[in-house]
């Protein structure tokens, strides 16, 4: 089953960053609005490339369980929960952002930045929504804490090897907080995460043995 779920993942997470890349677009309403239904359909694509990625986190799991301790499948878990909700926020995204774009504009280009907060405050629309507009905020931050420990993890345990560790860190940590930084840095983000998840899954297809893993130097 481990073997089956990584081959699935690895042509899904190595298209991440192609897609943030050359199919999602700018963020602006302006950049939105002359392409909504081609919007639309990226993110629906963005999004069921992340599920198919997570299947990469299940093999990895399934693979190494036996080697990488007690708290490691806490943080396969949040990992995979982190993916699945940056899935979820996608298929949001692609039907929400294209009419808020429409009905609203400058809203919508401020909501989408760095000046979230500020947004919020003068809108009365956005603020009716209460607590649920902060749901896509503790999505990220389950993100960011699941790759992060997924990938401290990799860094002491070693059961993979270590730059694997590095990149879910990096990918992690730059997806979480993907609104505050520039779009190539969102990509590298995508990078990282698709690079990690199809070497490991290219590890698992590769491994004779179920448990196969990598010492730490002494």
């Amino acid at each position: 089953m481990a073997r089956v779920l990584a081959g699935v993942s690895i042509l899904p997470a190595l298209f991440l960053p192609f897609y943030e890349a050359f199919l999602h677009g700018g963020r602006r309403a302006v950049e939105i609005n002359p392409r909504a239904a081609a919007y639309m359909t990226a993110h629906m694509i963005g999004a069921y490339c992340t599920i198919l990625a997570g299947f990469g986190l299940i093999a990895i799991y399934l693979h190494y369980h036996e080697r990488i301790g007690r708290i490691a499948p806490l943080s396969l878990i949040l990992a995979l929960l982190g993916q699945l909700s940056y899935a979820g926020l996608l298929f949001i995204d692609g039907f929400f952002n294209p009419l808020f774009a429409h009905f609203d504009p400058a809203l919508q280009t401020q909501f989408h930045s760095p000046d979230f907060f500020q947004a919020v405050t003068q809108s009365t629309l956005l603020q009716s929504f209460g607590i649920a507009l902060y749901t896509p905020f503790l999505m990220s931050l389950l993100c960011i804490v699941g790759y992060v420990l997924l990938g401290a993890i990799i860094l002491l345990k070693r059961f993979l090897p270590w730059p694997i560790g590095v990149l879910f860190l990096a990918g992690g940590i730059i997806l979480g907080i993907d609104l505050m930084v520039p779009m190539w840095v969102e990509i590298t983000g995508y990078a990282a995460e698709g690079v990690a998840v199809a070497w490991s899954a290219l590890l698992i297809l590769r491994s004779k043995t179920p448990t196969t893993f990598i010492r730490s130097a002494a």
